[in-house]
C-alpha cells in the first residue's frame, strides 16, 4: 500500500498525522520522506506537535512548521 503525501516541498514528501486530543483540540505531527543514495529516507516526528481548534488548522500549522524545519535543514552547510 502506497501513501499519498499531504504536500511536497523542495523534494521532501510531507505526511501528517492528526488526532483529537480529547479536550476539543486537535494535535498534528509530521514525517518527511525523500529519496537518497541509500534509498528512501524517512524522518518520523519531524514536525510538531501543533495544536488547532480543528483538524485542518492543526494540519496547516504542522505543514508550515515542517517547511520551516526543511528550510533550516537545507541552510546548514
Amino acid at each position: 500500500m502506497s501513501r499519498v503525501p499531504d504536500t511536497v516541498y523542495k523534494g521532501y514528501e510531507i505526511f501528517t498525522v492528526v488526532v483529537p486530543n480529547g479536550d476539543g483540540w486537535w494535535s498534528a505531527t509530521s514525517e518527511i520522506e525523500t529519496s537518497g543514495a541509500d534509498g528512501d529516507e524517512i524522518s518520523q516526528g519531524f514536525g510538531g506537535p501543533c495544536q488547532g481548534h480543528t483538524s485542518e488548522a492543526a494540519r496547516i500549522m504542522v505543514i508550515a512548521d515542517t517547511k520551516q524545519k526543511i528550510d533550516d535543514l537545507l541552510a546548514q552547510p
